[in-house]
Order: structure tokens, then sequence, then C-alpha cells
């Protein structure tokens, strides 16, 4: 559990080595109603879809087989640990909170507002886009498969049962350690503590999914998806929010290099 601390350590032991720098964020009014309408819209179609939802009955789960399963996950179906189900529980609220420290720094205390919109604007993001693909796939849990007497049947035919993928644990915690590192370098860029910074909250992050895994709450099909979409949407947001992506969404015509600019543009 030590490794709960490690974003708040490397970011405390950075600070006094990182220089300040012009604060690299803004907000565009328009980009950000349209960020709030998009996860606004996956919440809402992922709860259409939820209201077809019914539970796995007694013969189901019995009928369940895990050798129909791909190879990668079927190792899943044989774990169970309330322990580390807990466990993961407090890693991932405490990785969320993570980001919050970055207000707290020299950088970070000068617009913290800005940086508390664009970190809800990255979960809300992560959230909505997890919500609707459980709603939507219904697969079942790891601990369905398993005929562990200690799992109790009332589990296995709960709503949560049919909620495996993707790992919303997986997908807070990359979405919120990803964007803590990714932050912490624009922020200090000349910090020589951006790689221990990075190291760390990977780290923590690969641990909270682990431990899913361990709880057998999860498959690694899971976990990696879950990754997946919290990694990118705490890279993405940021970098849609960094001031010359904003200069762009405001005046289309100033580029900070008119000879030669690669744009992106994201569409929602």
């Amino acid at each position: 559990m030590r490794l709960l601390l490690i974003p708040l350590l490397l970011l405390a032991t950075a600070l006094p080595a990182a220089a300040a720098g012009d604060f690299p964020y803004d907000l565009e009014s328009g980009q950000e109603a349209a960020i709030i309408g998009t996860t606004a819209g996956l919440f809402g179609v992922g709860w259409l879809v939820d209201r077809g939802y019914e539970p796995l009955t007694p013969e189901e789960i019995a009928a369940m087989d895990p050798s129909s399963l791909p190879a990668i996950d079927r190792a899943a179906t044989r774990r169970w640990s309330p322990k580390a189900d807990h466990a993961s529980d407090i890693m991932v609220y405490t990785l969320m909170a993570a980001p919050l420290t970055l207000a707290l720094t020299d950088q970070g205390s000068r617009e913290p507002g800005t940086l508390g919109l664009i970190y809800l604007e990255t979960m809300l993001l992560e959230s909505g886009t997890v919500y609707l693909l459980k709603n939507v796939f219904e697969r079942s849990r790891p601990f369905v498969y398993n005929d562990d007497p200690d799992i109790p049947l009332d589990l296995k035919m709960s709503r949560t049962a049919r909620r495996s993928f993707p790992s919303g644990h997986a997908a807070n915690a990359f979405a919120s350690m990803v964007f803590t590192a990714n932050v912490y370098g624009k922020l200090y860029p000349d910090s020589d503590a951006r790689g221990w910074v990075w190291g760390g909250c990977m780290a923590a992050a690969t641990t909270t999914a682990y431990l899913r895994y361990a709880a057998g709450r999860h498959f690694v099909t899971d976990l990696l998806a879950g990754a997946v979409i919290g990694g990118l949407a705490g890279w993405l947001v940021p970098q849609w929010h960094e001031v010359d992506a904003v200069d762009e969404l405001r005046d289309p015509s100033a580029k900070s290099d008119p000879g030669m600019t690669l744009s992106l543009r994201f569409g929602f």
C-alpha cells in the first residue's frame, strides 16, 4: 500500500528543482461546452442502453464455461480475494485525488480553477465512455465463472456481476495518473523529476489494475481496455487545452509557426 503515496511524494520532492515558466493551459468556451456535451451524451446513451438490464439466473451461472473465454482471460476465473478488492478501492480513490495536489504547486496555484476544470473534463469523458461500454457489453465478471463456495450466489446474480468490460478502476487510475504526469511535465518542463513522476504514476495505476485482477473482479482484457481509455483521456484532454491549441481554436489563422504546422482537429 506504500504505492498510494508515490505520486504525492514525487511531486513534493520534485518541486525544489523545478523552474516556473508561462502557464501552459487555457480555456475556450466552445471547447468546454463541446467536451461537457459529449460526456453528457455518453452518459445519456449509456442510461438508455442500461434500461434493458437483466440479472443472471442460477441456471445461466451454472452453465458458465471458462473454456469459452479467450486464453488470456481464463486464469482470472480462478481468482477471488475480497482483500484485494478492498485494497483496489483505496488505491483508486487515492489516485483520483492525487492530481489535486498539482494545484498546490507554485505553477498550478496560479490557475487552480483551470486545472480543476480540465481534470473534471478528463474524468467525465473517461467515466462516460466506461459507463456506456459497460452497459453495451454487459460482460460477466470472472467471479461468476468461479466455483469457489465463498463467493455468494446473490453477488453473482447482482447488477455489478455483469459490468466487467471495461474496468472502471483501471480507467480511473490511468486517467488520473497520466493526467498528473502529463500536466506536471507541462507545468515544469525543465524539471529533472519528470521521468520519476511518470514512472511512479504508472506503477501506482498498474498496481490498482493488478489488484482488480487478483480480486477476481476483472479479466486482463477488461484491464487493458480500461487502461487505454483512461490513459487517452488523461493525455488528450490536457493537450486540447494547451495554450497554442486553444489560441488556434479561437483564431485558426493564428499559428505559432506559419511556415510549417501540423494541425490536429477533434470533433465532438
